[in-house]
């Protein structure tokens, strides 16, 4: 049995044998309230790590919140800058004078 490392078929017949000689015939409900308690235990885990999860997704959503954009107008946007109408079509490298 790989679920259990360290017991094997002996050990859970042994515990089998214990269990019938303590419960008798209340073995099967015993085993069914013990399956709900299981399960009602889990679903406390569950709803646990979900409250849990809940938590951590407000905290981060607080993190990495950014307000949407405002709405701009055309003058809020800054405007282009005015082009130098220099002659800068007209360069040429310079020239050495050689003599």
């Amino acid at each position: 049995m790989g679920f259990l490392p360290g017991v094997g078929t002996p050990e859970l017949i042994i515990v089998a044998v214990i269990a019938l000689l303590l419960f008798g015939k209340n073995l099967p409900n015993v085993a069914r309230n013990a399956g709900k308690s299981f399960s009602e235990f889990k679903k406390g885990i569950s709803g646990f790590q979900d409250e849990i999860h809940k938590a951590s997704r407000d905290v981060e959503k607080k993190i990495t919140y950014s307000p949407p954009p405002s709405k701009s107008t055309d003058e809020d946007r800054p405007k282009p800058m005015e082009k130098d109408i220099s002659n800068d079509d007209d360069f040429s490298a310079p020239k050495f004078d050689v003599g």
